[in-house]
């Protein structure tokens, strides 16, 4: 039997379940090969890489929680610690393959993790956002042996078995490797596969206490659904326009396409019957994008679990019918993409057309419903000024959501922001991976430095709740000194006595 130790590098303890660790591990119990997860999600690796659900409570995005304590988990501590469980569960269970997905932020997570199983002697296969978006950076790094540029799911298991067989995979499509003189292979994209095809939801692979996740201050049994792949919007700090780009030119399709409802309803069931779900989150860039007939089916088969339920979406996408419909049956709450205050700028530079008005006024359409809004924003976008943030402060003040976050820019590869960056001087390493959207900025720009970048980050939700009248001992916590930071410490205590409750 082929066995496969699979691996996805995350740093956040309170992150959902990766649905594609549950799919990759259905379609190789289909075919008979073994899997086994490492999950990364209860190790604190802090002292190497940023721990996002730390930064996210500093910023006062999430009511703070001690990590592991909602999932009854204690949380291990430190790099060197994970590497030494990694290795261990490498040498027990003896796989003949490894294979890791990462994102552009967690890629050098990836690669320390990698490069500590390299004295095995495995084959090791990166695949994700990252390998997809810049194979010629990953293929590269001598971690990593084969990549899987697009989706996974009909290659996987071909290219496990013969990666332990020893045997050619040059007719399997999406990959690339190095051949025996170093010279860089690869082998046609694929079509996008068919989302119906793929197997339901299995929470095989974690362990019970792995589906905890805290929500507004309680703790849920919570799982993913996935709905749709891909997005309609060609947002320039976002991957997912050129990968829609990708799949037109090299396959004459979309990218962006839905599961079937009655699919859909099949996750829901085993969800809701066998994992017995408390709080499910619909996984689509855009849950909106159904249509008013489908959220009608949609409500008509979810009347008998009202398990509650939240979505993402924009501004602009929000629909009163549809909205109405889904509040009767566990709509509680809709995370909103805003990005930017400045109408120009947003439309301009980030390629996000709505009015602000008409923003507002969505908003409030979700509170006329009784459904909480939660609006994400970011800071430090290429060209844009300390002026130009005061419009997304005063947006998100105009809009009052129950919940506000902010990230801090970060230039993805293959995005047209960052080239932008590059051409400018802003950004002075072209092979520089970005970092998490909760790292430092790493631009170079005279008229909003990295430090200023961050400490508007850091007193963002301060402004949206706070009288204007208090915004200048706001503005002292914005330095990043020991006296900004005891005056951060001082605002955030008032902040949470006061509004905490609302928070995510």
């Amino acid at each position: 039997m082929t066995r496969v130790l699979y691996i996805n590098p995350n740093p956040r303890t309170m992150s959902l379940l990766p649905p594609v660790v549950s799919l990759f591990h259905a379609i190789f119990e289909r075919h008979g090969i073994e899997m086994r997860y490492f999950d990364t999600t209860f190790y604190d690796v802090s002292d190497s890489f940023t721990n996002p659900d730390k930064v996210s409570q500093g910023t006062l995005s999430v009511k703070p929680v001690e990590a592991g304590a909602f999932a009854n988990r204690t949380v291990k501590t430190g790099m060197d610690t994970l590497l030494a469980d990694l290795r261990a569960e490498v040498a027990e269970f003896a796989p003949d393959v490894v294979m890791m997905s990462a994102l552009e932020s967690t890629a050098g997570f990836a690669r320390t993790m990698l490069a500590a199983l390299r004295d095995f002697g495995l084959p090791h296969v990166l695949g994700g956002v990252f390998a997809t978006f810049a194979p010629e950076v990953a293929i590269r790094f001598p971690e990593i042996d084969v990549l899987c540029v697009g989706e996974g799911e009909e290659i996987i298991v071909p290219l496990a078995e013969r990666l332990k067989a020893g045997l050619p995979f040059d007719d399997l499509p999406n990959l690339w490797w190095r051949g025996p003189d170093g010279t860089i292979l690869k082998t046609p994209r694929a079509r996008p596969v068919d989302l119906d095809k793929n197997p339901r939801f299995s929470f095989a692979p974690w362990d019970d206490s792995r589906c905890y996740r805290p929500m507004a201050g309680r703790i849920y049994r919570m799982f993913p659904v996935e709905t749709h792949r891909g997005c309609s919007f060609r947002c320039t700090f976002c991957n997912s326009p050129l990968q829609d780009d990708m799949y037109r030119e090299e396959t004459g399709q979309r990218y962006l396409r839905q599961k079937s409802l009655d699919r859909v309803f099949e996750d829901i069931a085993y969800f809701a019957e066998e994992c017995r779900a408390e709080y499910l989150f619909f996984w689509a860039d855009n849950f909106f994008l159904y249509s008013k007939a489908q959220i009608d089916t949609f409500c008509e088969f979810y009347k008998q679990y009202r398990i509650p339920f939240f979505v993402q979406s924009y501004p602009t996408s929000l629909d009163e019918y549809k909205l109405a419909r889904l509040s009767e049956v566990g709509l509680t709450r809709v995370v909103l993409g805003v990005e930017h205050g400045n109408e120009r700028f947003r439309k301009e530079a980030i390629r996000r057309h709505y009015r602000n008005d008409a923003a507002i006024e969505k908003v409030r359409l979700l509170k006329k419903y009784g459904i909480q809004s939660s609006c994400n924003n970011i800071v430090g976008f290429p060209g844009e000024t300390p002026e130009l943030h005061w419009d997304t402060v005063r947006l998100n003040r105009a809009m009052a959501p129950d919940n506000a976050g902010i990230s801090i820019f970060t230039p993805f590869m293959g995005t047209p922001l960052r080239e932008m960056a590059l051409e400018r001087g802003w950004l002075k390493d072209p092979d520089l991976l970005a970092p998490t959207n909760n790292d430092y900025s790493v631009l170079d720009m005279p008229d909003f430095p990295a430090d200023l970048i961050a400490g508007k980050a850091r007193t963002f939700a301060l402004y949206l709740r706070f009288p204007e009248e208090r915004w200048p001992d706001i503005a002292r916590a914005e330095a990043l000194t020991p006296e900004g930071d005891r005056a951060l410490a001082a605002l955030s205590k008032e902040y949470l006595e006061t509004w905490g409750e609302a928070l995510a």
